[in-house]
């Protein structure tokens, strides 16, 4: 019996958490591309883009509005470099409400108070510089800052 209330409380105060987004990141101009680091290519900066979506995990686990990581990035950023006319965004940094699991726990115990949630994605809307797009001179790489 001890073993197996060793065993909870190991499993309920694991601190742990992985969250995936995928994201696009071909520079290809079909689809807005983003990346965490620069690029090689010669662009134009855009402006500076702050994405946050905010809301409430239910019973501590249910996600109503999309705080997480992929829609942080698919309905909120994306959706934002598009508006801006960019085709991506580069040194992107994100930020996401992480709770211990059992935090969740008593969320769902206590469902009658809501865990706050939110994600906030920064990043440098761009505007790659296509080969016809590129001013005449010595063939050096074109980057505007």
């Amino acid at each position: 019996m001890r073993l197996l209330v060793a065993f909870a409380l190991v499993a309920l105060t694991g601190c742990t958490v992985i969250n995936t987004a995928s994201v696009p990141s071909d520079r290809s101009g079909r689809d807005v591309f983003v990346t965490a680091g620069d690029i090689p290519e010669p662009y134009e900066t855009l402006g500076m883009v702050q994405a946050t979506r905010s809301g409430v995990l239910l019973f501590g686990f249910v996600d109503v509005i999309g705080t997480d990581l992929d829609a942080g990035f698919k309905d909120v950023l994306i959706p934002q470099v598009r508006a801006m006319g960019g085709d991506g965004a580069i040194n992107v940094r994100f930020r996401q409400t992480q709770y211990l699991p059992v935090t969740k726990v008593f969320g769902a115990i206590f469902f009658i108070f809501p865990l706050p949630s939110s994600v906030t994605v920064t990043a440098e809307v761009v505007k790659l510089q296509r080969r016809a797009d590129l001013p005449a001179g010595d063939g050096a790489p074109v980057v505007s800052r």
